[in-house]
């Protein structure tokens, strides 16, 4: 029990030291100072750049995070950082018709949503009862003349 809950602690403190040793994620643009920059990787902010603001070019030589020893400008990575920071839009949504329903229940009917029509012609019904009957009448028949031929 004590290793399970000191296993759990264990991963929420590494998760949150996670988030908290990278800036990366929660890095948007403009920088606001150097530190946030380098601390994505990004040296040498030429002038109209996304990255770029009089305020980071301290020398005014029209970059901007500029140092000795420092690697060179990776639009890439200004691109990613814009890229993630860029809500993603849905298209509208596309208004369907709503069908009709209908305006009465039937009795003993379920509510399905769907019409249903009362049968008002009863031939079909009166088919099948005939074709019931005249099954039954045959298979009689049939049972009658067997048990004579046997007799």
């Amino acid at each position: 029990m004590k290793s399970s809950s000191i296993g759990l602690a264990a991963v929420a403190v590494a998760g949150v030291s996670l988030f908290s040793a990278s800036p990366a994620w929660a890095v948007g643009l403009p920088f606001n100072n150097c530190g946030e920059a380098a601390a994505v990787g990004v040296f040498n902010i030429p002038a109209g750049t996304p990255g770029y603001q009089l305020k980071l070019d301290a020398d005014r030589d029209g970059f901007g995070c500029d140092a000795a020893g420092t690697p060179p400008y990776d639009a890439s990575i200004v691109a990613r950082i814009i890229q993630e920071n860029t809500p993603a839009t849905t298209p509208p949504a596309v208004p369907t018709a709503v069908p009709t329903q209908m305006g009465e229940m039937p009795r003993g009917g379920a509510e399905t949503g769907v019409a249903q029509t009362p049968e008002k012609d009863p031939t079909g019904v009166i088919a099948l009862g005939g074709g019931l009957l005249l099954a039954a009448l045959g298979g009689t028949y049939v049972v009658r003349r067997r048990s004579a031929a046997h007799s």
